[in-house]
């Protein structure tokens, strides 16, 4: 039988009515599998029966779990194991042992049969370069690491992509209105573009960026979703201002880092050089290099700090830097990058606080064993989903 992300699904929601913080999405959810067969039924009774403990943890033993087995008898207690209470107190270990991730093993019974599989461990690849154009006329072209383009759009900019990334410096002077480009990284994607001023902006994955193919007015203006990090030509004459979900950064000549996802509470810029002023509503801030301005969307509160730059940028020179981060924060960010989905089996996994320095473009799976040789988590991979569950 293969593992699947589906049995993984039914495990926690076992987990879950151990303590009796079902929700009515899990019930449902329950009642749906329980129903496609007799032996599913008959493997919960048995499972969550509590008289049945022993019998199950002899069957258990076949595949070498002692490690998590005796993590549980900690919990629970050599003269409990049959009280519902003692059950009750180790929710994470009964997720554990229900999913029986560290094993790396899915058990199953067939009357008196017990089989066992062990799941296949597929490589997660890193992010590449690529993004997604959409032309003034609406038409989108897909540009890819080593596939050379070469468009023209009708005020006569040449849109010309290499292995570098979207050059739009060249250009013939055609006087026509405004053209609006966008530019769109997927997961798993980062892209480098020259603006017609020839400002550089590198974005990270999942980030969209809407600019003019030629700036004409006063103020240079672009619209950015997620996170891009800027080098600004300098022109005082015309200052250039990111809009991005309520904010605007404003700039003359400076590199900083934009973050700004639509999904996430806050939106932060680092400032490397120059000079930025970042607004939102009747709050502004001025920052200088080494500082970070972040606003609080909730609150709408913004606050300036000194930062560690080299922490908030160093993904656009390939790395990834991470200093007392929580894992919640960590695996957010890392699976834009690496397009792999993940879930916390408990609270407390989410909560550690991880120091790492890593290479952009090495394949995941030395992260999930750096993460793991920590002592502080389990972690188990299905096919794309990362189960990761703290280890006290």
């Amino acid at each position: 039988m293969k593992l699947t992300n589906k049995h993984f699904r039914i495990a926690e929601i076992m987990a879950a009515f151990f303590t009796g913080s079902q929700t009515e999405q899990d019930e449902r959810d329950f009642e749906e599998w329980a129903k496609e067969s007799d032996r599913h039924k008959a493997f919960v009774n048995r499972l969550l029966n509590p008289e049945e403990y022993e019998e199950n943890r002899r069957a258990l033993d076949k595949f070498q779990v002692e490690e998590a087995w005796s993590k549980m008898d900690k919990r629970i207690g050599d003269t409990k194991v049959r009280k519902l209470s003692s059950w009750r107190s180790v929710v994470r270990y009964a997720a554990v042992v229900l999913v029986l991730l560290s094993a790396g093993v899915y058990y199953w019974w067939n009357g008196e049969e017990v089989r066992e599989e062990v799941p296949v461990l597929y490589q997660i690849a890193a992010g590449t370069t690529g993004a997604r154009l959409t032309l003034g006329d609406g038409s989108v072209v897909d540009v890819l690491k080593d596939r050379a383009v070469e468009l023209k759009e009708v005020d006569g900019t040449r849109i010309v992509t290499d292995s570098i990334g979207i050059d739009y410096s060249t250009r013939e002077t055609v006087d026509t209105a405004e053209i609006m480009n966008t530019v769109q990284t997927l997961t798993g994607m980062e892209y480098m573009l020259t603006l017609s001023d020839g400002t550089k902006v590198f974005l990270n994955a999942e980030t969209k960026l809407k600019f003019p193919t030629k700036f004409q007015k006063e103020e240079r203006v672009v619209v950015l979703e997620g996170e891009a990090y800027f080098e600004v030509s300098k022109d005082v004459a015309h200052p250039f201002i990111v809009k991005t979900n309520g904010v605007e950064v404003k700039v003359l000549g400076t590199s900083f880092n934009l973050r700004s996802y639509s999904d996430e509470n806050s939106i932060a810029t680092t400032l490397v050089s120059g000079k930025v002023a970042m607004f939102a509503g009747e709050n502004s801030e001025e920052i200088v290099p080494g500082e970070q301005a972040v606003y609080m969307k909730e609150t709408g509160k913004m606050d300036v700090k000194p930062v560690d730059v080299t922490l908030y940028t160093a993904w656009h020179t390939g790395k990834f830097i991470f200093r007392n981060e929580t894992l919640e924060e960590m695996m957010s960010y890392l699976a834009r990058w690496y397009g792999v989905e993940y879930r916390f089996i408990d609270e407390g996994a989410k909560k550690l606080q991880i120091g790492a320095r890593l290479d952009r473009y090495n394949n995941m799976n030395p992260i999930i064993e750096m993460l793991k040789k920590t002592g502080l988590v389990n972690i188990t991979q299905v096919d794309n989903m990362l189960y990761i569950s703290s280890t006290e």
